[in-house]
């Protein structure tokens, strides 16, 4: 297992660095940021030798909550905006005063979920990120908790972390954590619980290894850690959770045994479909046939509208919708051609049949091939 991890991590240029709020204020808090220092001057060396490296920090609402005096994050939306704009500007100017030391710069990027929903901003934000690089400086990815309202909210950076590692293409995901990796039990309650080093496949077993624990200031945990690696890995991209009190960036890119691996499945060739696949919002659900869910799973066939049995949820053209099979699973999703009216009215037809007026354009497909995954 370790000479996979180590090929894996031989050829991992693009990384993602994510550090949660605990592990961030623990090393910014301190006189001596002597760990920070350390992390930054691994990612200067690496970055010398040709690597690229995406930082996604939580932090702005604790900095907020530091400033504010408070110790318990708080529940109200509005109040938990008002410490996002406190403390994000705390945030990116401690950044900015490690990476000097270094001569490199930081570059802050702000992101909601709606970014995702739309193709063509999603795409925009990548090429931001790509150009933030192209000027020798590191990207630093944050949720806009100023801004964000509850239907536009990631949930927490994990899940940020994951998005970002899609949008950059990344080989490697390092998780930052307050524990150094994932165990075979709690090893806040068992002190033989022992680190799993290498994940060959997320499964629910693996998610029955876990015994979250709430704090005052993150509102992640190892179960939104685990989801952002299984998503990750599910794009090709490695993903390893390692203790962020003790970030050793170094040991880490040099193969070493440090945190859980998780190996990574193969990438979509096609970045649509990896949009596809991350924008896990669908707008509606189309219900079909059992020779319909053979002709997509088993033979890569568009979806027809003969094939489909019913549709749910008010949508229109372009937006990205699930699959389902006749025991009512999600099968698959993609981008549809038609709005949920007119797939009301077309489902169960042979293409031939379907009548449109002279101003519509006309797609023998409800969903193409090409604009689909299946699950």
């Amino acid at each position: 297992m370790m000479s996979s991890r180590k090929s894996y991590i031989e050829n991992s240029r693009k990384v993602v660095l994510k550090l949660g709020t605990k592990v961030l204020l623990s090393h910014f808090k301190e006189s001596n940021q002597s760990q920070m220092v350390q992390l930054v001057s691994d990612i200067a060396k690496f970055h010398q030798r040709g690597y690229e490296f995406t930082i996604v920090t939580s932090g702005a609402v604790g900095f907020g909550m530091d400033v504010v005096g408070l110790e318990t994050r708080p529940t109200n939306l509005k109040n938990i905006q008002a410490l996002a704009s406190i403390g994000q500007s705390i945030l990116m100017q401690k950044w900015h005063q490690l990476f000097q030391q270094f001569n490199l710069f930081a570059g802050q990027i702000l992101l909601t979920y709606d970014i995702i929903e739309n193709r063509q901003r999603y795409l925009h934000a990548r090429d931001c990120l790509k150009s933030v690089l192209s000027y020798n400086t590191i990207p630093i990815v944050n949720e806009n908790d100023s801004v964000a309202v509850d239907e536009l909210k990631f949930g927490d950076n994990d899940t940020l972390s994951a998005l970002t590692s899609i949008l950059m293409d990344a080989d490697l995901l390092i998780l930052f954590s307050d524990i150094a990796g994932l165990y075979n039990r709690n090893p806040h309650k068992n002190y033989e619980a022992e680190r799993i080093s290498y994940i060959e496949k997320i499964t629910s077993d693996t998610y029955a290894l876990i015994d979250d624990k709430p704090n005052e200031l993150s509102i992640g945990g190892m179960t939104s850690k685990l989801k952002a690696a299984e998503r990750s890995t599910q794009m090709g991209t490695s993903v390893i959770i390692a203790d962020g009190y003790h970030p050793d960036l170094n040991g880490i890119l040099n193969g070493k045994d440090i945190g859980t691996f998780f190996k990574p499945e193969k990438k979509y060739e096609k970045k649509r479909k990896r949009w596809i696949f991350f924008n896990h919002k669908i707008k509606g659900r189309i219900f079909i046939d059992p020779g319909a869910e053979k002709a997509l799973v088993q033979h890569s066939k568009s979806l027809l509208p003969g094939g489909i049995t019913a549709v749910n949820g008010n949508f229109l053209s372009g937006a990205i919708v699930g699959i389902f099979n006749h025991e009512h699973k999600m099968i698959g999703k993609g981008i549809t051609h038609y709005s949920s009216g007119d797939i009301d009215r077309i489902k169960g037809l042979r293409t031939d049949e379907i009548k449109m007026d002279d101003s519509t354009f006309y797609y023998d497909e409800v969903i193409h091939r090409d604009n689909m995954i299946i699950i």
